[in-house]
């Protein structure tokens, strides 16, 4: 008998823009399924549910043969997006973000404290540290209640954000999405979605998504975002950082960052990064070359994926859960 089962289910999903390989590389399914199983009711009926809780596909239309497939209903969502963007580019991101989002939350044991004002958070961490960086920022999430997730795993042709915060019954959870590996990229994000958590930004049982974090057409809650994340990390929403008009070596860079780091106590990446975004585009290359120099070895992402680990309570998640959360992170499953 030929089974057309799995044929009709990919090929359903492909039109929404999922594709089979992409299922099957993120565990939508879980991992002792074969596709022979489409072929029982009960097991045809047991994979749905999975594609359904993994991929926020609405059940009822998966479980129907030929019924449109709708996605579920997240809640509002608020796009920041670059100017010629639209929403529908970046649904999939938001799919996948969210869901991930909401095992990390589900998953949590510490309770949540709601993010204080920059410069109060910043008091808080300068008591322990020169400066607020970023493992400083990422523990006091985790320790106040709030996960921070590294995603990047998405359908093939969606739009990648660089941040995506949501709130699910009272508790936010914050995704990043860039693969930089310095973490003082890392860190401007993490900040500007506490920004966006501070000021209200991000409706309760709905997200927010920042395709980019300076190039967003501007509107009044980036413009906050920006300057809670700028207040948190130097002191001031608008401290400006720039060379006395000749660009200096790379290895100049980092060394004047570092000095002016421990007499502000400003973490030495961004001011490397403030200063890039106050002298142009052109500055990049010399400011990332001033990174590597300062962190020759970088790993946030990896630091992401370890806080992770060690922070979320597995044993909440359903196994398939789990295996997902696990796997779109690019977490490793201890024995």
């Amino acid at each position: 008998m030929t089974a057309v089962a799995p044929i009709s289910v990919y090929e359903r999903l492909r039109e929404v823009g999922f594709t089979k390989h992409y299922i099957r590389k993120v565990a939508a399914l879980p991992a002792w399924w074969d596709d022979s199983l489409w072929n029982d009711p009960m097991s045809r009926s047991e994979g749905c549910i999975h594609l359904s809780r993994h991929l926020g596909i609405d059940i009822t239309t998966l479980l129907h043969p030929t019924a449109t497939l709708r996605l579920k209903d997240f809640g509002i969502c608020k796009y920041k997006k670059q100017a010629g963007t639209h929403d529908e580019e970046l649904l999939l991101a938001r799919v996948i973000a969210t869901r991930a989002a909401q095992l990390a939350a589900a998953a949590m044991d510490q309770p949540y404290s709601s993010v204080p004002s920059a410069l109060a958070l910043r008091s808080a961490i300068l008591e322990n540290s020169p400066w607020v960086g970023f493992e400083q920022l990422l523990d006091w999430c985790w320790d106040n209640g709030i996960p921070v997730l590294h995603v990047n795993n998405f359908p093939s042709g969606a739009k990648r954000p660089m941040g995506f915060t949501l709130r699910v019954n009272g508790r936010p959870a914050i995704v990043l999405c860039s693969d930089k590996a310095q973490p003082a990229w890392q860190l401007f994000i993490l900040a500007h979605e506490l920004g966006h958590l501070y000021h209200g930004h991000v409706p309760e049982n709905g997200s927010l998504m920042d395709e980019h974090v300076h190039k967003n057409e501007p509107d009044d809650e980036e413009i906050q975002a920006d300057q809670f994340a700028v207040g948190l990390l130097t002191g001031s929403g608008n401290r400006r950082i720039q060379t006395d008009g000749r660009w200096p070596k790379a290895s100049t860079l980092a060394e004047d960052a570092r000095q002016y780091g421990l007499r502000n106590q400003v973490d030495p990446g961004h001011v490397i990064l403030n200063c890039a975004h106050t002298e142009g585009a052109n500055f990049y290359p010399l400011a990332n070359a001033a990174l590597n120099i300062l962190h020759p070895t970088a790993n946030a992402v990896g630091t992401l994926r370890k806080r992770m680990a060690a922070n979320l309570n597995w044993e909440k998640l359903p196994e398939d859960s789990s295996d997902f959360l696990m796997t779109i992170t690019r977490q490793e499953k201890s024995e």
